[in-house]
């Protein structure tokens, strides 16, 4: 049985803890129109299908296949769509300086005191800059812990 397309895309949001409008907001579309999505009031355009399956990590046909999505409009869905914001990106490019700067607490040579506040100048201003353009809880919420771990690792003796 053919599951909705808006029951799947109501329940890919949910998994993710966003409401509807965070996912509304991440598509640039009205927290009703999502709304009317989600209860198949309005069947998603092929480029808001794009967009969605991108948010939630899948190819567009995988977020379509199985379910009330029109098979003709399905047949014009591109094979892939972008996945990581540039906010992701830079979460991960810190993640990967935290790592290093790990590594080199249990080392002798090195000057660890040197590198905790190259890693902290390097990082404090992108974080900042974050702050001032991150609208959505999720990132929210993922920006407070990328700077209380930057904080934590930068701190002599953290």
């Amino acid at each position: 049985m053919q599951e909705n397309i808006g029951k799947r895309i109501a329940r890919l949001r949910q998994e993710r803890g966003w409401t509807q409008q965070d996912l509304a907001n991440r598509l640039a579309i009205s927290r009703v129109a999502m709304s009317h999505i989600e209860m198949e009031l309005s069947l998603p355009s092929e480029r808001t299908i794009t967009l969605l399956a991108g948010l939630f990590k899948l190819a567009p046909y995988k977020l379509v296949e199985g379910t009330t999505y029109p098979a003709a409009k399905a047949e014009r869905l591109p094979p892939g769509a972008c996945c990581y914001t540039s906010f992701e990106l830079d979460l991960a490019l810190l993640e990967n300086d935290l790592v290093w700067l790990a590594q080199l607490q249990g080392r002798r040579e090195g000057n660890l005191a040197y590198w905790q506040r190259a890693v902290w100048e390097k990082w404090q201003p992108h974080l900042e800059q974050w702050e001032l353009e991150t609208v959505d809880t999720w990132e929210r919420s993922k920006l407070l812990e990328a700077r209380r771990r930057l904080s934590a690792a930068c701190q002599p003796g953290g």
